[in-house]
């Protein structure tokens, strides 16, 4: 499945919060908002994503890179303001023309399957289907009518009455080649121009969904989000050793040309990333305490190992070192800490930073320090591994 994610606005309304970041770059708690689209469509199998950008893109383009969660990204970018039909269109040269495509709204959420959502499209027979939520008050969205078959019959731009109950839920599934049956110019509101517009026209349906939903628009929503939004959607993460995991344990390796990588680290770590896991290290370095090798020495083979992998288009999300022991020579680094393994310290940080459930996780090391580790996180899945070959089913 392939999807257009509407990612160029200014969020004028929530610029005396975000300052200087686009709308979707929200922070909420420590990721932004728009990172939690990207992890309900993965969930959900969506494979490739158009972003449609703008408004401080470079803010976008940084953060996400070419995939995310294993999402493949292609950038479909704004040199003016185009409306959300106008970016569509501009969005469409990314795609394939012959499939269906979700749109998204880059500033809000809806949590749905999106595979009902698409047998749904196909069985409806219609060219565009609108994912719609039910709310107790609609006086602030547009709002929908259906008739008894699920044929969206009417839009209203402000149901002051708030005499309907069903909203447009930001997310839509559109045949691509609809586009091309009307007379439409370069800057457009896909909402306001389009589907009410030509309502009777394209006949769509709404496919109504009583799952969580936010709207990050006004800032009262975004600090609503920011204690909802979390507790729905969380990252799961395999976690990994360094030493004796990733490469052989030669003893404080601390060199390229001593690194030498376990055969299967790739092919586990990309079966874990096309699953969805952020993959994390977690990594005791006393061989810098100790003075075999400078913390210089360990950022630099790290970036050289980090790049190794998105070679091969795994991305390591982070890796987490601790260079600390209380025997250590070089007195900066001679201390124990709460980070050192088998204390939980490094994948507690992990956790908070990149919202994850350790009930959905994994963590495999070479050590009991790992697996009493992962035990003290609440680590639901631990593997202890010793050998030369890893088994990418291990997971």
């Amino acid at each position: 499945m392939q999807s257009i994610i509407l990612a160029g606005g200014f969020g004028t309304r929530l610029q005396s919060i975000v300052k200087d970041n686009p709308k979707p770059m929200a922070t909420i708690e420590t990721l932004p908002f728009l990172a939690y689209i990207f992890i309900h469509l993965k969930k959900n199998n969506i494979t490739n994503v158009v972003l449609s950008i703008g408004y401080l893109k470079e803010k976008i383009i940084n953060f996400f890179g070419e995939s995310y969660l294993g999402i493949k990204i292609k950038y479909a970018i704004e040199t003016e303001p185009l409306g959300t039909g106008g970016a569509i269109i501009n969005s469409l040269q990314f795609i394939d023309k012959n499939q269906p495509v979700i749109i998204l709204n880059g500033d809000t959420f809806l949590q749905i399957d999106y595979k009902k959502l698409i047998d749904f499209y196909y069985t409806s027979k219609s060219d565009l289907t609108i994912a719609l939520r039910k709310v107790e008050n609609s006086d602030r969205y547009g709002s929908v009518q259906l008739d008894k078959k699920n044929l969206i019959t009417d839009f209203f731009e402000k149901d002051i009455a708030n005499e309907h109950k069903l909203i447009n839920g930001g997310v839509y599934v559109v045949n691509p080649q609809i586009f091309a049956n009307y007379d439409l110019p370069k800057q457009f509101s896909f909402e306001n121009d389009f589907l009410c517009k030509y309502t009777k026209l394209i006949q769509p349906f709404g496919f109504i969904s009583e799952n969580y939903f936010i709207d990050i628009g006004i800032p009262e929503d975004y600090v609503k989000a920011n204690e909802e939004l979390p507790k729905f959607i969380k990252n799961k993460a395999l976690f990994l050793d360094r030493d004796g995991v990733i490469n052989l344990d030669h003893g404080h390796v601390g060199k390229i040309e001593n690194f030498h990588f376990i055969d299967g680290i790739f092919e586990l770590c990309k079966k874990a990333q096309n699953e969805g896991y952020l993959i994390i290290v977690v990594t005791n370095q006393s061989g810098i305490a100790k003075g075999y090798y400078s913390e210089k020495d360990f950022l630099e083979l790290t970036k050289w190992m980090e790049n190794e992998f998105l070679k091969r288009e795994i991305k390591i999300t982070k890796t987490f070192f601790c260079p600390y022991h209380i025997d250590g020579k070089i007195k900066e680094y001679q201390q124990d800490s709460f980070d050192r393994k088998p204390n939980p310290g490094m994948i507690l940080k992990a956790i908070k930073e990149f919202n994850i459930d350790p009930l959905e996780s994994i963590l495999i090391g070479d050590n009991d320090t790992d697996i009493k580790a992962g035990e003290s996180a609440n680590i639901k899945r631990k593997i202890k591994f010793n050998g030369e070959k890893i088994n990418p089913n291990i997971i």
